[in-house]
């Protein structure tokens, strides 16, 4: 398993120690149904994302994303309204995209999340190598430059 960036845990730290566990979580699953992949993650106002795609332009190639609030962690969809999904499981209403959300650690064990993730990787025409592992998994992180604003108190995300 790739190990997360020492980036990503500081990004997570003013979350609950369950949101984090299951952004890692979550983040180990789409890892695994992924890679080989590229990952692209940056801290918002509000939240953390974790983008995901076959090439280094994840942010106009993004197959999925994770998304961590203070409350839940989403497991984002980029072209998810094209996907089939007749248990009725993706939110959203958008032209595009659909989620779905994580309350609980125990969530990521759904077999839907992994369903949907195999979905989308076919959807956006990706194979799966016969030999793959986590280790095949390109990692950037934007990080804040430095004098550039800080985000208000944990409270405010």
């Amino acid at each position: 398993m790739t190990k997360p960036p020492r980036e990503l845990i500081e990004f997570l730290f003013p979350f609950d120690p369950a949101v984090q566990s299951i952004a890692l979580g979550l983040r180990k699953v789409v890892l695994e149904e992924m890679a080989p992949c590229h990952e692209y993650i940056f801290r918002m106002p509000e939240r953390v994302a974790l983008l995901y795609g076959a090439t280094e332009r994840v942010l106009k190639d993004c197959i999925c994303l994770v998304s961590v609030y203070a409350k839940h962690v989403n497991l984002g969809f980029a072209r998810g309204a094209e996907l089939e999904d007749g248990a009725g499981v993706l939110q959203g209403t958008g032209k595009r995209m659909r989620h779905l959300t994580v309350k609980r650690l125990s969530e990521l064990d759904r077999p839907e999340i992994r369903t949907y993730l195999r979905r989308a990787r076919k959807h956006a025409g990706l194979k799966r190598p016969r030999q793959r592992t986590v280790d095949d998994v390109v990692t950037v992180v934007k990080v804040r430059r430095a004098g550039a604003r800080r985000p208000g108190p944990a409270t405010a995300w």
